[in-house]
Parts: structure tokens; sequence; C-alpha cells
């Protein structure tokens, strides 16, 4: 089953690479800077697998499944679009999300977040551990009865996709010994992993 999951993901990955440059050039590149109501929601993102859902239906199970099989440290949050009419169901869209996942609603005059991220509804945006687009999974391949999201997640909790980031347990003596992986600071570890990208190392 894992060499399965792994299979998809990486021909996941590889269809989403190829679709084009729009799609292509986001890849393995950090979150655009977007904020809502001041906060900065990627910002503490460095150290674990971040996936930003564009006013999903339903994660479904799909978090409690992932979180019995090790991978609870997987930060989820919920973008609501700016239009009048998601506006206006905020709070059930609040009250469907599983607890402890946040949803996020975007205001009018503030610049539009799925335009940033490049998204539509129904996306899943799955960043690694430095902050880097891994893969973005769009209709009809965002509906959880497909294998797609879920093996993204996995794939990019388990593998670092985009190389070069010192926040895998995977990752290669030279990098381990800088020591980014075992800094206690979320901003510290984000640091370091820019600092590690930079270098080249």
């Amino acid at each position: 089953m894992g060499l399965l999951v792994l299979a998809l993901a990486s021909w996941l990955g590889l269809a989403l690479a190829s679709e084009g440059a729009t799609n292509g050039s986001r890849l393995c590149r950090e979150a655009p800077a977007w904020q809502i109501n001041g906060s900065s929601p990627m910002a503490e993102a460095a150290g674990q697998v971040t996936v930003v859902l564009l006013l999903p239906r339903s994660l479904g199970g799909l978090r409690e499944r992932l979180s019995r099989q090790g991978m609870a440290d997987v930060r989820y949050m919920i973008v609501n679009e700016q239009a009048p009419l998601s506006r206006a169901v905020f709070g059930e869209l609040q009250r469907q999300a599983p607890p402890g996942v946040p949803v996020f609603q975007q205001q009018p005059q503030e610049p539009d977040v799925w335009q940033l991220l490049g998204g539509d509804k129904d996306d899943f945006l799955v960043y690694d551990r430095c902050g880097r687009l891994a893969f973005h999974i769009q209709l009809p391949y965002s509906f959880l009865h497909f294998p797609y999201v879920e093996s993204a997640i996995r794939f990019t909790h388990s593998k670092d996709f985009c190389g070069n980031c010192s926040l895998y347990p995977n990752s290669t003596h030279e990098v381990r010994s800088r020591g980014c992986h075992r800094s206690s600071s979320p901003a510290g570890r984000k640091a370091c992993c820019r600092e590690q990208r930079a270098g080249g190392g």
C-alpha cells in the first residue's frame, strides 16, 4: 500500500508540474506573503507540512485518518473567498470545520488570497516543511474519494519533494549537521532553512 501511495503521489507531482507555466512556476517556491485581517497564517508554517484548502466541501475523515497514522503535525487551514455569498455563509463554514482547523474570511478591501495563490474553489495546496508549494490539487482531482489529496499529503510529509529542505528527518548528513531541524523556534527553523537554500547546501 505504501509503495502505491508514493507512486500515485509521484505521478501526481509530475502531472501537476507539466500542467503549464503558471502552476509549474509556483511549484517548489515559497508561498507568497498573504494576510487576512492582519494575520499571516503561513508565517509559522516552517517545520510543518501545511495544507491550505480553498473553501472545500469537507475534509471528511482525512485529517483524523492521517493523524492516527503518525501525521498529526500536519497543519490545515481553510480560506473562504471574498464573494458576498461566501462571506454570508462564513459562520456555517466555521461550524463545519474540524476542531483545530482555522477558517479565514477574506475581506473585500484585502488582496484576494485565492488569486495570490493561483487557486480556485475546492483546491488543495500542500506546502512542505520549508513552506514551499509541493502540490496544487485542483478539481476534479481534489474530490476526496480520489487518492490524490491524501497521497500528496503523505508524500510531502515523508519526502523532501522539492529538495534541499533541512527540516526533513531524511535530509543529508551535511544538512543535519547545521542543526536546523532541531531548532526550537519556528522562526529560527525558517531562517535556517532559507539560509540553507541560499547557500546551496
